[in-house]
């Protein structure tokens, strides 16, 4: 039986979505995770006034900032490098 267009499209965009993960966001998350979690970093640094000095920040909470980048560092960092082998394989395959 053929495949069907709604699965190629979902295999060609998990494909797509593999290979930006595995070359673009990965490697950006490690050296969050780096800035954030290091001894001094922005974790320990970052505080509610410096976030309301920013126009862009301001009305964003410190335990806001602090979970987004918990999630990003601690929560889709780890899933990235725990399903590297399945991500590589989708990520050399273009659809």
């Amino acid at each position: 039986m053929a495949i069907s267009a709604l699965e190629h499209d979902t295999l060609a965009k998990a494909c797509a979505i593999s290979k930006q993960l595995l070359l673009d966001i990965q490697p950006k998350l490690a050296v969050l995770a780096q800035i954030y979690d290091s001894a001094g970093g922005l974790k320990e640094t970052l505080t509610q006034a410096d976030l309301d000095e920013l126009a862009a920040l301001s009305g964003l909470t410190k335990a806001e900032a602090d979970g987004g980048l918990y999630a990003l560092t601690t929560v889709a960092l780890p899933a990235i490098i725990t399903g590297y082998t399945a991500l590589a394989k989708l990520a050399a395959r273009t659809l």
